[in-house]
């Protein structure tokens, strides 16, 4: 079945922004045979909308949370192969699999949004990304109107990239299932400093008590709703460049990455910029994670866009760094690709 709502639709509680946005259709297909036809009818194709900024009053939306369910496909000695709808809530997937006993997952903790939009964002936390699991993903190609299994090595996996976001496939696939490889031995990934500071020694070996860890200090720095998680993702940068910014800030905070290149915290380069807790209007640079743009309750779309803009600004002016934005904005009157 699909529900579809028509005729100026507050999109409000569909989005984590919380904004005072409509939609002039909301697709909500619960049924995978629904979906070629809402995919017909619709402009944007979101999940939770736990990572988009609607910039006003959009067109068409389908968004897929009311896929639900998930089946075993295969169960070996130490893996399980489990296929799941695309609209399960992230977080509440990872809760299942622990109570399972399947794992990889725990390091994933809190991150808002559905299963389906974790692969669009190749979502990532504490050392774990979400690439290594993945086997496949199904869906429907609205250009081409026939069903799709794309294997994971086709899915152009990166850092917080694939290839649902390419301009050719950006609202042209509609995921509706994921299939992931999980292990049944949990071996915990404490590579991160705050994840080490926090753990119990004595219970590192617990996955329930790495997930719950991890999901502390996820609650610690975000706020409880009106945000959309991180708002830019970590740059990348060079050897030649990073040695060009530690002339700057010789104690810039950075990963060495497996292709040579390194990861320079945002989150750093926005505190250091003198931007924490900056306002405009009702849209705030998050005074403990600065990553993080909020809605305090009443913002504009207006108004956090040009927070957005005049953080990016500010960062480019001072460091010579461009922030990319992992929050994707959706326009009222979209250029067709």
């Amino acid at each position: 079945m699909s529900a579809v709502v028509s005729g100026g639709i507050p999109l409000r509680r569909y989005h984590s922004f919380a904004l005072s946005v409509k939609a002039e259709i909301l697709l909500l297909p619960s049924q995978e045979e629904a979906v070629p036809e809402a995919a017909s009818q619709a402009t944007y194709i979101i999940g939770e909308g736990s990572n988009i900024l609607p910039l006003g009053n959009l067109p068409a939306v389908l968004s897929t949370r009311y896929l639900r369910g998930y089946q075993v496909l295969k169960e070996e000695n130490d893996t399980v192969v489990v296929e799941i709808a695309a609209g399960e809530n992230w977080d509440g997937w990872v809760r299942f699999c622990i109570a399972q006993g399947w794992h990889g997952l725990e390091n994933l903790a809190a991150i808002p949004g559905s299963v389906g939009a974790a692969v669009v964002q190749n979502i990532g936390a504490y050392g774990v990304e979400l690439a290594p699991f993945l086997l496949s993903v199904y869906g429907w190609n609205r250009r081409i109107e026939a069903w799709q299994d794309i294997p994971a090595d086709a899915c152009r996996l990166g850092y917080r990239h694939s290839l649902f976001q390419e301009e050719a496939w950006r609202d042209q696939f509609v995921i509706t299932r994921v299939t992931l490889r999980l292990s049944k031995r949990f071996e915990p990934v404490l590579t991160y400093p705050d994840v080490l500071a926090r753990i119990d020694p004595t219970q590192q070996h617990d996955p329930w008590h790495v997930y719950e860890t991890i999901r502390a200090i996820r609650s610690e720095k975000l706020p409880a709703e009106g945000s959309a998680g991180s708002f830019f993702k970590n740059p990348i940068l060079s050897l030649s460049e990073l040695r060009t910014l530690q002339k700057k800030a010789p104690e810039v905070p950075f990963h060495p990455q497996p292709d040579g290149k390194f990861k320079v915290s945002a989150a750093w380069l926005i505190d250091r910029a003198g931007l924490k807790g900056h306002r405009i209007g009702n849209a705030l640079v998050h005074p403990r994670q600065p990553l993080v743009l909020v809605n305090t309750g009443s913002a504009t779309p207006d108004e956090l866009w040009s927070l957005a803009q005049h953080v990016r600004d500010t960062v480019m002016e001072k460091w010579g760094i461009p922030l990319e934005m992992e929050v994707r904005p959706l326009f009222p009157h979209p250029s067709k690709p």
